[in-house]
């Protein structure tokens, strides 16, 4: 797992740990935004384990004044030019706010390009999150492909938007 302890403003991101995952999970269920399905804390276990024995995989907790407000997952891959990959973002609604959202992805993508050169980035969004794929592209990301049927929701088959952006913004 790619480790990181980055501090800005009143923020804090860091890789998520084992310890942490009860209270992620009580959050997930808090904020409501997840299906059942992917809030249980076998499921957590799962996702944190996918990216612990993976050495380019992240799982970050973001937290805002000590409190956990969101949690982001993904990898970067290494390759004659580096990508970032962002499975999936999400904050709390008190935390939900556009710049506060802009500012996190931003100053993230700048770390990463001047931490591991990366210069390529790719963000998954579900083709019904209209809001998600609105955000994305106020930030520069184009929509690059669409796999048909990727994820299953309650036995129905959506859609998903590969966004994508070269270079980062300052």
């Amino acid at each position: 797992m790619l480790d990181v302890n980055i501090k800005f403003k009143d923020m804090k991101i860091s890789s998520v740990e084992e310890k942490d995952l009860i209270g992620i999970q009580k959050w997930m269920e808090t904020n409501k935004v997840f299906l059942k399905e992917e809030s249980t804390l076998e499921e957590l276990k799962n996702r944190f384990l996918e990216s612990y024995i993976s050495e380019c995989e992240f799982f970050f907790k973001i937290e805002k004044s000590e409190k956990l407000a969101g949690i982001l997952k993904g990898r970067v891959e290494f390759k004659k030019q580096n990508e970032l990959w962002i499975w999936f973002f999400y904050l709390d609604n008190i935390c939900n706010n556009e710049d506060l959202r802009i500012d996190i992805i931003k100053y993230l993508m700048n770390y990463f390009n001047r931490r591991y050169g990366v210069n390529i980035f790719f963000a998954r969004v579900i083709k019904d999150e209209t809001n998600n794929i609105v955000f994305w592209k106020n930030i520069g990301f184009n929509l690059t492909r669409i796999v048909k049927d990727f994820y299953n929701v309650n036995g129905r088959h959506i859609d998903m938007m590969l966004m994508k952006k070269i270079g980062v913004s300052q």
